[in-house]
Formats: C-alpha cells, structure tokens, sequence
C-alpha cells in the first residue's frame, strides 16, 4: 500500500514515470498531513494545566482527526486504484459491437470513481478545516502555529482534490452527475474557506 511507505519512498514514486501515485495521491496525503497536525495540537493540549475546561471537546476533536488521518491515508491507494481502473477501462478491446458497448460502461464506471475518490478527499479535507477552526481557539498557545499549518494543508489538499474532480468530469456522460458535482464542488470551495479563514484569524490573535 503507498500510504505504508516511507515518506522518501512515495516521494520517489511521485517523481518518477509511474502512472500513481498522482496529484490525487499527493492531495489525500496532504489532507492526512493536516489531519495528523490536529491531532498532535489535541494532544498537547489535554493534560496541560490551564486546559482543563476543554479537555473534553479536545478529545472529542482528538478522536475526528485520527479518523480523518485514517480516511485520508486510505484514499491515497483508493485514488491510485481509481486511476489504474480507468487505463484498464481504456485497454479494453472494442473489435466487436458487444466489446465496445463493455468498453464504453467500464469508462463511465472508471471516470464516476475517479472522480468520486478525490471528491470524497476533498470533504474530508473540509472536516479537517473545520477541527483547526474549533481547535484554534482553544489548544494550547504554544502549539496555535501548527493549526496554522494544518489549516493551510488542508485547503491546499482540498483544493488540490478538487482539481482531480474536474479533470475526470469531462469524460463522464451523465450530464445531470456532472452539474451536481460542479455546484456540490462550489459549496464546500465556499464553506471550507470560511473555516478556513476563521482558523487561520484565530491563530493570527495568538501568535500576532
């Protein structure tokens, strides 16, 4: 699996002529790495003295961010996969009318889950933003940069998800699929950035 790999490893396949892992694989990546930074900033505020209000909520969004760590290290294979299924759609033969018809359905198929994979990436990326936007106000001063960070990370990786939704959409034939994916896009873009903007306002306050 590419998510159990070394770090130097995937990179080495990133940058080399493999077909995937891709920009799919980088984006659901990044969302873990933006996932797993929540994560730490929980932890190093529960237990803390002066935190223990919060302690509850902090283990609450604790529990979420290791979920979306999983889901999202999960959708790194999940996109390669997505991507593998769609050259083996194309290398279908098509000598016959019933070939070509197979063909055809294995494409539509291939093209709905790899647009589908990146775009499900992207909400958990949109979950992820909205822990550092609860987190921020509330985590342990000395760690408010890494919200930063994981705020950053996770719209890069939604954003970067997105993209990989839109280079599959063209190809799928279902025209009524395509316009809800484009409006469905439109509204978590929106959403997302105001979590975004808020986590980000927050850690600015704290760290100046």
């Amino acid at each position: 699996m590419l998510a159990e790999k070394k770090i130097t490893e995937f990179l080495q396949d990133l940058a080399s002529d493999l077909p995937a892992p891709g920009g799919g694989g980088a984006a659901a990546l990044t969302g873990a790495m933006a996932a797993s930074l929540i994560s730490m900033v929980a932890r190093l505020t529960i237990g803390k003295k002066g935190y223990e209000e919060v302690e509850k909520q902090m283990a609450d969004i604790l529990r979420l961010s290791d979920e979306l760590y999983q889901k999202l290290c999960q959708q790194i294979d999940e996109d390669a996969e997505a991507f593998n299924d769609v050259i083996a759609a194309m290398k279908m033969p098509k000598e016959t009318e019933a070939q070509t018809t197979a063909r055809a359905e294995a494409m539509q198929k291939s093209f709905r889950r790899a647009a589908e994979v990146p775009g499900q990436a992207a909400v958990n990326c949109s979950k992820v933003l909205d822990l550092a936007a609860l987190v921020a106000n509330q985590c342990n001063t000395n760690v408010s940069s890494d919200v930063g960070v994981a705020a950053e990370l996770a719209w890069a990786g939604l954003q970067s998800s997105l993209l990989n939704v839109r280079i599959n959409l063209p190809y799928i034939k279902d025209e009524q699929y395509v316009r809800d994916a484009r409006k469905n896009m439109e509204i978590l873009s929106e959403s997302a950035g105001k979590a975004k903007e808020r986590a980000l306002n927050a850690v600015a306050g704290q760290i100046g």
